[in-house]
């Protein structure tokens, strides 16, 4: 077995520049199919030529009003794929909802899109690490119906810390800590953040919390899970093994109709 994964890795570490280069070939042709090719290839020289990694951009897209911001180099340039060219969050729903939270913000990309999806609703963008909270700030500055808190959500209220910073953007960890550990900031359970908001209840909930749904599911979602109309989530059952059974467990409680969309597990409320 040791030594089949060796030679695994040896034909993984050799194809390994062949697939950047395809990727890097294949890329730019996302963005012109999806803009045309004059915006298309210039966001795309844009996010791409630099010579410093977290080298900041400002741009703007089709259809969206105002700038939005990007770190090149990181991960934010697969989020901004993934929300506005791949459209991760477009699901037809039989309702418009009022009341957002995006769980797990990142830099604002998807609270950006809820937005200007739907003008009429309330939107919560919640992130715990500082410099993606600084990026989310950026990006909905121009929103008056975004609100955001640098924060985490969590089963019960408590204190965490990041435990992997040294880790891509987009997949930070938290663990309980205590509030004087070096790090630390508070967190609130989803319950905490209906109230904090002044709503009866979330009509769309979208998870991507990197693990954290073991805790968010594990206890007390009694209280606000059966009023969510919409529940998106992406589980990371690989970051916190046992997570898909604890969400599976809770949501089964309820009558929910599950669907797939890319990464995300979609569930609608059929009695909210």
């Amino acid at each position: 077995m040791g030594v089949i994964r060796s030679i695994k890795n040896i034909v993984n570490g050799l194809y390994s520049p062949l697939r950047e280069k395809l990727k890097l070939h294949y890329r730019p042709k996302q963005y012109i199919k999806k803009w045309g090719e004059a915006t298309g290839l210039a966001l795309y020289t844009d996010f791409f030529n630099y010579t410093t990694v977290e080298e900041e951009t400002r741009f703007k897209i089709p259809d969206y009003p105002f700038d939005l911001y990007l770190r090149k180099g990181t991960s934010d340039e697969p989020t901004f794929r993934q929300v506005f060219m791949n459209i991760r969050y477009e699901i037809d729903l039989p309702f418009s909802p009022k009341t957002i939270i995006d769980g797990g913000s990142n830099i604002g990309y998807a609270s950006v899109f809820y937005a200007n999806k739907y003008p009429e609703a309330e939107v919560l963008a919640i992130e715990p690490d500082s410099s993606n909270f600084e990026m989310v700030e950026k990006n909905t500055f121009n929103y008056p119906n975004i609100k955001r808190i640098q924060s985490a959500i969590w089963g019960k209220s408590t204190y965490l810390k990041i435990k992997n910073p040294e880790t891509e953007k987009w997949a930070f960890e938290v663990i309980e800590t205590t509030k004087n550990e070096e790090g630390a900031f508070e967190a609130f359970s989803i319950q905490d953040l209906i109230n904090k908001m002044g709503w009866d209840s979330v009509d769309f909930l979208k998870l991507d919390i990197e693990g954290s749904e073991m805790s968010v599911f594990n206890a007390g979602y009694e209280s606000w899970l059966p009023k969510v109309k919409l529940l998106i989530i992406e589980l990371h059952e690989r970051m916190q093994p046992g997570c898909t059974e604890v969400f599976e467990n809770a949501v089964s409680q309820y009558n929910f109709k599950k669907s797939i969309s890319g990464e995300n597990l979609v569930y609608i409320n059929q009695e909210a």
